[in-house]
């Protein structure tokens, strides 16, 4: 005898009644984010997707360790040896996006101002949270994200 999960109801005719609202919400929050990657990273997806993943890198090497009223947080841009950062090749491989690709347009993004290379080659965000434009459009970023939880609780689910 299976036993089912609440998301996968016996049926093969059902469904779980919260998979709809939850769909429903990702796909506005997912529009939303869309439109928020392309206002920061442009129209070309694989850069997108570099540029968030370096992203990624740089701040999970301080973020997740910081307490909430560190003066990190109030900088303009965190001490360099805080920061972290993450080679082409790594790259590639979060990204699913091929390797020499990753390397010409790691190439093009740096070139642009958007990343640096570390002394060991390592792929660094460049720091831009203090420009009003990004703050403006993280902001958006968040308010969709309220906006998809409004949504889901709407229909009881947390």
């Amino acid at each position: 005898m299976t036993q089912t999960s609440p998301a996968s109801p016996a049926s093969g005719d059902e469904v779980d009644p919260s998979i709809r609202p939850i769909a429903f919400g990702l796909v506005d929050l997912l529009f939303d984010l869309t439109f928020f990657v392309r206002e920061l990273y442009g129209d070309d997806l694989d850069c997108a997707q570099i540029m968030i993943c370096v992203n990624d890198a740089t701040m999970r090497a301080f973020m997740e360790s910081l307490p909430s009223d560190s003066e990190v947080l109030r900088m303009r841009a965190p001490p360099e040896e805080m920061r972290g950062s993450i080679s082409r090749r790594m790259i590639a491989e979060k990204t699913g996006i091929a390797r020499e690709t990753v390397r010409r347009k790691v190439g093009m993004l740096i070139e642009a101002g958007l990343l640096a290379a570390d002394e060991k080659d390592g792929v660094r965000i460049v720091p831009q949270l203090h420009d009003p434009r990004t703050q403006k459009l993280l902001e958006a970023g968040h308010a969709a994200v309220g906006r998809y939880m409004a949504v889901v609780r709407n229909y009881g689910i947390d």
